[in-house]
């Protein structure tokens, strides 16, 4: 498979695409978990199950895509879902990381890639940056038939919005905790030890949580790897323009629905949302933070469920 998916390439070679991809959504709930790349940016997706497509996408910016790993399986079960690791992230990895090869409109391509000629519209599942596929919706509306939201982003950069999140997260932890996550803010992210990485993860885990039980498991899950070079290009990115979509969400007319739990730090962006776009439906939960999957999975589910299914 890898040397038949080494021949796709988004430019060059455009004509590869959709031979090599059609096999793929032809066979992939008979043969497993697949996986295609293209060059020169090593774009790499997993497939789960058949059916409707349901792309799902991870947080961050940054994040690796296993994060969600369990949400695509359970997508997997009645539709295909399509697990995509992020640019910057995992085995989707450009030459370099700059300016040029990490960015938002680079994303959007990326999806476009995904899609190519064989899906004309898909659901879209996001969690927290993920939310990016809102983005991806207002330019192309016609190619996503829902999009499904946990725990959403911000829809423009906004200095109130990035103060109140820190505040939030600030509240969740000790005043102990508050001074060592102030030390390590302050150290040059590519001089952070193993150890204080671990350290920024555990309190990352801490504040972003709000059920403790089987902690062990729900630090596992929620702490895989992070790209802080992509986080930090991409929040570059849409510094750099501007980035603002609150008058373009509101006219978006397939259904919204927002899952977002009471507890979470970001939980005040999901009524921003709302302002902007009140036609979106939302599904509050109770006792749990930023990751739902995880903290309360039985109710999330249920949700996740009966949003897909009400969207068909």
């Amino acid at each position: 498979m890898d040397s038949i998916c080494q021949l796709i390439h988004y430019v060059e070679n455009r004509t590869f695409i959709i031979p090599a991809l059609l096999w793929l959504l032809l066979f992939a709930s008979s043969c497993g978990q697949k996986e295609t790349v293209y060059d020169p940016s090593l774009i790499r997706f997993h497939l789960y199950g058949n059916g409707e497509p349901v792309f799902v996408l991870s947080g961050g910016p940054g994040n690796d895509c296993h994060q969600e790993e369990d949400v695509a399986m359970k997508i997997g079960e009645h539709y295909m879902a399509i697990l995509l690791e992020q640019r910057g992230t995992g085995l989707s990895m450009p030459p370099e990381l700059n300016k040029e090869t990490i960015n938002l409109e680079a994303y959007i391509k990326d999806l476009l890639f995904v899609m190519d000629s064989e899906i004309n519209a898909a659901k879209f599942y996001g969690h927290s940056w993920g939310e990016c596929a809102t983005y991806f919706a207002t330019k192309y509306p016609e190619k996503v038939s829902a999009l499904i939201l946990t725990g959403p982003g911000y829809l423009k950069l906004d200095k109130s919005y990035q103060n109140k999140i820190f505040a939030n997260r600030m509240r969740k932890l000790s005043p102990e905790q508050r001074i060592r996550f102030d030390e390590l803010s302050k150290i040059d992210q590519q001089k952070l030890s193993i150890q204080e990485q671990n350290e920024i993860s555990f309190l990352g885990t801490v504040f972003n949580t709000f059920d403790t039980t089987n902690w062990d498991w729900k630090y596992k899950k929620i702490q895989t790897k992070k790209n802080t070079n992509t986080n930090l290009l991409i929040t570059e990115d849409l510094e750099r323009v501007k980035f603002d979509i609150t008058d373009k969400v509101g006219q978006l007319n397939m259904p919204i629905t927002l899952i977002t739990c009471k507890e979470d730090p970001l939980a005040f962006l999901t009524d921003e949302y709302i302002k902007f776009a009140p036609k979106s439906k939302v599904k509050w939960l109770d006792k749990c933070g930023h990751f739902p999957m995880y903290e309360k999975p039985q109710r999330f589910y249920s949700s996740l469920t009966e949003a897909l299914s009400n969207l068909k």
